[in-house]
């Protein structure tokens, strides 16, 4: 059940494109068998999955977290070491993942691993809250507000299933407006001032985006056979992830888990065996490429390939 699950995320990653933000539209099914220059270095772009972020407080406007999320996106693709893949690639509900506004992120992680995915990341809306600063007078005052929020990054890495990164960061943005009477204050600028808002918590995310940077980098690079068919071999990665036809690609099967015998603990993974080696000869759909045997036979889906 698990393979044929994998089999068809990584078919349908295939036929999409992995990247919220590639420019303009690449046609389907596009097949390259001739030398492309994928990659300047010898480090190929990992996939990242950037949940839909968080607020811990349910009253709160989601489009607050929805505004930050888009920023953190941003910033990581402008790095061009990552593929950020579409949460609606993802092939369960993710809102049935979510408890006490938290994600399951240890079984996202396993079926991330799937799609080929490196890292998960949670990003969530602590806390939003607003002083005054100065005391003016009148009916109509005209006053200056800080608005302070506190938000907080988990990050899993799919391969060992362990969190890699928590971390939570503060920001304030300070602006002026218009008090009336004995109005609440929070209200005011809360409801008054969403761009006010919207900054503080994007400037608050910001400021975790290197340090994810850094995680992520430091993860194992791993696709997955997407399909085996006569002399070909699909992988669901290909040029957006860095793949350069000609590279030779390691197969392995799948690590196995290791259990106590007497407690039932997870002791931890072997390695999977080594199957051979595949050569790179072209691309086909947004992020795909087709291989042939370069050594060792026996290949089937969902073994694991990384760079030779």
């Amino acid at each position: 059940m698990r393979l044929k699950v994998g089999l068809s995320i990584l078919l349908a990653l295939t036929a999409t494109s992995c990247s919220l933000f590639s420019r303009g539209k690449r046609p389907e099914g596009e097949v390259r068998d001739i030398p492309f220059q994928a990659r300047s270095t010898n480090q190929l772009r990992k996939r990242i999955m950037v949940l839909p972020f968080l607020n811990s407080d349910v009253k709160r406007s989601q489009k607050v977290a929805d505004v930050a999320r888009m920023s953190v996106v941003r910033s990581i693709h402008r790095t061009g070491q990552f593929v950020i893949v579409r949460n609606s690639d993802f092939p369960k509900d993710l809102s049935k993942y979510v408890s006490n506004q938290e994600y399951d992120l240890e079984s996202i992680a396993k079926i991330a691993a799937g799609m080929g995915v490196a890292a998960v990341l949670e990003g969530r809306v602590q806390e939003i809250s607003v002083r005054k600063l100065g005391d003016p007078v009148g009916i109509f005052r005209n006053i200056k507000v800080g608005v302070q929020t506190t938000v907080r990054i988990r990050l899993f890495s799919t391969k060992n299933g362990k969190e890699v990164l928590n971390q939570d960061r503060s920001a304030t943005e300070e602006s002026s407006t218009v008090r009336i009477g004995d109005h609440d204050l929070d209200q005011i600028v809360l409801q008054e001032e969403p761009q006010l808002v919207d900054q503080v918590v994007t400037k608050a995310f910001a400021q975790m985006v290197p340090h994810i940077v850094r995680v992520v980098e430091k993860l194992s690079w791993e696709g997955r056979v997407a399909l085996v068919s006569g002399e070909k071999i699909y992988i669901n990665a290909g040029r957006l992830s860095g793949i350069q036809v000609g590279d030779l690609l390691k197969v392995t099967e799948e690590s196995e888990e290791v259990f106590d015998p007497e407690t039932g603990l997870l002791i931890g993974e072997v390695p999977g065996r080594m199957k051979g080696t595949l050569e790179v000869i072209s691309y086909f759909g947004q992020d795909g490429a087709i291989a042939v045997v370069h050594s060792g036979s026996a290949f089937k889906e969902n073994d694991r390939v990384e760079l030779y």
